[in-house]
């Protein structure tokens, strides 16, 4: 709002946030003739998101260093979808591990079964930024074109992975943003002897959410 944005918040009870939100919003495109931009599922955001992995991939070739393992956060998909792309076509040998809050692996899930599954709606997690139920039509095509591979992780990991960052590396990271360092450090895939890539972002939360989860980390 503070840009000159209207926000406009909707009430989703026991429903899926995200599913209430995205049917207001199409509402709105098409009473106010407004274009709808789909916050994951358009293959230009996919596009657009690879940027990601183009700016990581420039600055390992500055250093003439290579990557073996990518680990990066996973909600509606358009981010891995970019990211992994990237990798796949210009970095070939590196594998992209996508994480997913526990209750909310749809992208994992889907790939396990070959197709777009839904998950059921559970408890909710801290990273409220990955809480879509099912991924995006063109970043799981993207996705699974890749080759990616899916893990999970749980509240307290990404707290603790929120700590670390903050203590050690001076980051400010947002419960969605840590996730992908929580998995790493969970130890969910085996990286011993190998280079590894982490995107970690964002830091969109506020101090007092950012200190109740130091306190509880």
């Amino acid at each position: 709002a503070g840009y000159g944005a209207r926000v406009v918040l909707t009430d989703h009870g026991e429903r899926a946030r995200e599913e209430v939100a995205a049917a207001k919003a199409r509402e709105i495109s098409e009473t106010e003739g407004l274009t709808l931009l789909h916050p994951f599922d358009d293959p230009q955001i996919v596009a657009g998101q690879a940027g990601a992995g183009l700016e990581a991939l420039d600055q390992l070739g500055a250093k003439d260093a290579s990557v073996d393992l990518l680990f990066c956060s996973v909600g509606g998909g358009g981010l891995i979808g970019g990211v992994s792309l990237a990798f796949h076509y210009l970095s070939p040998k590196t594998q992209t591990i996508g994480v997913e809050p526990e209750g909310f692996n749809g992208m994992g899930s889907s790939l396990s079964h070959g197709s777009i599954e839904t998950m059921p709606i559970g408890p909710k997690s801290i990273c409220d930024g990955l809480m879509a139920r099912a991924p995006g039509k063109a970043p799981f095509a993207a996705v699974k074109a890749a080759g990616v591979q899916g893990v999970t992780v749980g509240d307290a990991s990404v707290r603790q992975a929120m700590k670390i960052a903050f203590e050690r590396l001076k980051l400010v990271l947002e419960p969605s943003g840590a996730a992908p360092l929580a998995a790493l450090l969970d130890g969910k895939v085996d990286v011993k002897g190998k280079t590894v890539l982490v995107v970690a972002t964002g830091g969109n939360v506020s101090l007092a959410d950012f200190m109740a989860h130091m306190n509880h980390a």
